[in-house]
């Protein structure tokens, strides 16, 4: 490690000398009161809700009576991830469970992990209200945490693994020297990051790019914690093949759709209506220019702030820069943005809401000297607080319940004709919770799928249901079958059709069905805003 020069050292005095007073025990209450709000509202809400067609697929991964078997599974081209969500649910399903609560549990208690590990380094940065709000703001009032709170997927996890990244960044970076056994856990972190989600390699990126320009800032090499984040990266390897495999899925088309720009405002500032998103994007543009400026002229000078608080801005807005890079490359080159995909921004805004917090409270201490002023502040912010604290709760009463899948299906026709769901997700939730499942059919129809009028998700559809057909032949059976084949086994039967869109327009339908005059069909009625048809054979 380079020595670190006069100038360098007087920075770190002065970033120990502004450090926060030491945790109390009592100020744990506030994380944990947010962590038992979140758990309570995925509790509300799953009670409301059954399990959507992502979530299935958790489902009959993480439900695998063979763990050997769910990796194998795994490698087939229904999931698209890596697998440490898929391990440590399976063995979360061996203690708890496989039922809706159990896996939407798990995804809770990653987002309440998140919260207090996010308590933590920003209490080690910030006074107290600040922190509190910072947290608080980031982890019960955006859409995208309470919605992924209470899903069975891997985005409670992805937003743990991510916090404890940024807590060790912050760790490391107030260490002068950093032992073995600090780089072998930054490491192992870093392993867990890209192990989650795809896209974790480009936030352990991000960690690795502050790490970077922290240490140019300092006038320091570190060239073992660099290395520990590569190494991480490094336990993808194994991966690739399997990557590979799963990518295949979205050949020739996949069913991410080009984003629009209220997407892209939607993940960049998740905390406020969209009539204020564009005000707080210019500023956060302008303050991104003013931390460049200041990154460059402050190096070496005693005066400017901390050298681990000026760390976590740089970290803050560099992961504000993925979702604005993929929607670049999703406006240019392919599309691969979903805004649940970028879930870790979440940090970002809890990191920048303390430090401007902190930067206004530091400016009106003068105009709250008063005993007025003393004793209404502490009330206010408690206030504000017990609001964000209960705004889980209050978010998860205000849902509707869901209607049972299929509960209206048998209204218009005979109960016992069979019943072909033309969209994959009214198919997998049917066919999992309804008493007749045995009606439930989904047909598969290569040529169609390709058809570039079938939409976007229709190739992908036909590889991952035939994968899952695949996979778990004792559980779909013959419901998942060739279209030529189920034509041939049945005379009549019902269809319950999509309304045609960019996404989703199955031609099978249409060429197959509407369009041959072997067939007779006639509209019975809407079921869930689709039309459901009775098919006859023309003798």
């Amino acid at each position: 490690m380079n020595p670190i020069s006069s100038g360098t050292l007087q920075v770190v005095e002065i970033a120990a000398e502004r450090k926060p007073s030491s945790l109390s025990k009592w100020e744990y209450a506030i994380p944990a009161s947010a962590a038992v709000s979140l758990i309570i509202s995925c509790i509300i809400i799953s009670a409301k809700k059954y399990f959507w067609l992502d979530e299935l697929f958790s489902y009959y991964l993480v439900g695998d009576y063979s763990f050997r078997h769910m990796m194998v599974a795994f490698a087939d081209k229904f999931t698209n991830v890596p697998p440490l969500y898929f391990i440590l649910g399976w063995l979360w399903a061996r203690a708890f469970g496989v039922t809706e609560l159990s896996l939407r549990l798990f995804s809770s208690l990653g987002m309440s992990i998140a919260c207090v590990i996010t308590w933590i380094t920003l209490r080690r940065n910030y006074q107290f209200w600040p922190t509190v709000i910072g947290t608080l703001g980031a982890f019960c009032l955006p859409d995208l945490v309470l919605t992924q709170n209470v899903e069975a997927r891997m985005y409670g996890l992805f937003l743990a693994v991510c916090s404890v990244g940024v807590l060790e960044f912050d760790v490391i970076n107030r260490r002068k020297q950093c032992s073995t056994g600090t780089v072998l856990i930054n490491a192992l972190i870093h392993v867990a990051i890209v192990q989650t989600h795809l896209f974790g390699i480009i936030y352990s990126g991000a960690i690795l790019c502050a790490f970077v320009i922290r240490d140019r800032f300092l006038n320091v090499f570190r060239p073992r914690v660099y290395l520990s984040v590569l190494f991480g990266w490094l336990s993808l390897i194994p991966y690739i093949p399997t990557f590979l495999n799963q990518a295949d899925a979205g050949n020739p088309r996949a069913w991410i759709p080009v984003p629009d720009l209220n997407q892209l405002t939607l993940v960049l500032v998740p905390l406020v209506s969209p009539l204020l998103r564009l005000v707080i994007l210019v500023v956060l543009v302008i303050s991104a220019i003013r931390l460049v400026f200041r990154t460059i002229n402050s190096r070496g000078k005693h005066d400017e702030a901390s050298a681990t608080d000026l760390s976590l801005q740089v970290l803050a807005f560099l992961s504000l820069a993925v979702p604005l890079c993929a929607w670049i490359v999703s406006r240019t080159i392919k599309p691969l943005f979903v805004p649940r995909y970028f879930i870790p921004t979440i940090l970002a805004w809890a990191i920048m809401l303390a430090y401007v917090l902190s930067r206004l409270f530091e400016r009106g201490k003068s105009q709250l000297s008063g005993p007025f002023g003393r004793k209404l502040a502490p009330v206010s912010l408690g206030g504000v607080t017990i609001l964000l604290l209960s705004h889980p709760v209050t978010y998860a009463w205000s849902l509707p319940n869901e209607s049972f899948p299929g509960m209206y299906d048998p209204r218009y026709a005979d109960g016992n004709l069979p019943i072909v769901a033309s969209l994959w997700a009214d198919f997998m939730k049917r066919f999992h919770y309804s008493s007749e499942r045995t009606r439930y059919f989904f047909v598969l129809d290569w040529e169609a799928a390709l058809d570039p009028r079938s939409g976007l998700s229709s190739p992908q559809e036909y590889k991952t249901m035939d994968a899952l057909k695949r996979d778990y032949p004792n559980v779909f059976g013959d419901h998942i079958v060739q279209l030529a084949d189920f034509l041939e086994q049945h005379d009549r039967f019902l269809i319950l059709a999509d309304i045609p869109s960019d996404l989703h327009s199955p031609m099978w339908l249409e060429i197959r069905i509407l369009n041959n005059p072997t067939f007779k069909t006639s509209l019975l009625g809407i079921v869930d805003g689709r039309p459901l048809l009775l098919v006859q054979k023309v003798k």
